[in-house]
């Protein structure tokens, strides 16, 4: 439910506030919204850093730091849920900075996303522009549930269908593997753990996102997240599995680029 394991390293400043700690991707003060991406399953930051290149200059990239992955593999893994879910929040909502925002999730970053922008809504907090969820089956249908336990006893064919492509020097080597596949337990612990709730509707903006192929998630469980929100919204699938945003960047990001734009209803640029 990643995507994929690498041995890149991001070189990003974390701020040491929160937990989790908020990464600006790249700093644009001027920008009139902020993009919030919420890590997949086993992975930190970094692996949204070719988003800020292909992101307009009105959108400011960031990301999230969660304990455990990415750069702070080294500290201990929290997994649960509706902990995570309440201190993201609190980055979601920057009191120091006025702008609007919108937050992306792929995978068990989704499921964050989604509960944070509930907490959000419960304590009276500012809400996203846009909700924007991907290859995550609707947290009420408890689909992944089901479909995790059979993948994570499966060997390296059920791991490659959650990350991706597993690289050969980490299939080489078991310590490398443990530390890679860690964090990415530990995102499935949360998954697990997660019991929902009903509330209300979200009355926020909805963007749903899929890859064509995906064994993990399917489109009707993807588009059952329509039940979770007033406004209901189609969903887009890209070419590709449960990791299409590997491949699948750079549509990915001008699809969600234009999604916020008409969110935020910005004037159309005339020539």
């Amino acid at each position: 439910m990643g995507v994929g394991f690498t041995e890149e390293s991001t070189s990003v400043t974390v701020a040491a506030s929160a937990v989790p700690e908020r990464v600006v991707l790249a700093a644009r003060p001027q920008a009139a919204l902020r993009l919030y991406c919420v890590p997949p399953a086993g992975a930190g930051p970094e692996c949204y850093l070719r988003w800020a290149p292909l992101l307009p200059p009105w959108i400011e990239p960031c990301s999230v730091a969660l304990p455990g992955r990415g750069t702070r593999a080294a500290e201990p893994s929290l997994t649960d849920p509706a902990y995570l879910s309440a201190r993201l929040a609190a980055v979601l909502d920057d009191w120091t900075d006025p702008r609007p925002f919108a937050v992306f999730g792929h995978s068990a970053g989704a499921l964050l996303a989604y509960e944070a922008t509930r907490h959000l809504r419960r304590t009276h907090g500012r809400l996203p522009s846009l909700l924007a969820v991907s290859s995550l089956s609707a947290p009420h249908i408890d689909a992944y549930s089901a479909g995790l336990p059979p993948r994570l006893t499966a060997g390296l064919e059920g791991i490659r269908e959650l990350v991706g492509p597993i690289p050969d020097q980490l299939l080489a080597d078991a310590r490398l593997m443990a530390a890679a596949c860690t964090p990415l337990l530990a995102d499935c612990l949360l998954l697990l753990h997660y019991r929902h709730r009903p509330e209300p509707p979200l009355d926020v903006p909805l963007a749903l996102y899929g890859g064509e192929h995906d064994p993990v998630t399917s489109v009707q469980d993807l588009q059952a997240w329509n039940d979770l929100v007033t406004k209901p919204a189609p969903t887009q699938l890209f070419p590709g599995g449960h990791t299409y945003l590997q491949t699948e960047t750079k549509a990915l990001v001008g699809h969600l680029a234009g999604t916020l734009d008409a969110a935020l209803n910005r004037p159309v640029a005339t020539a």
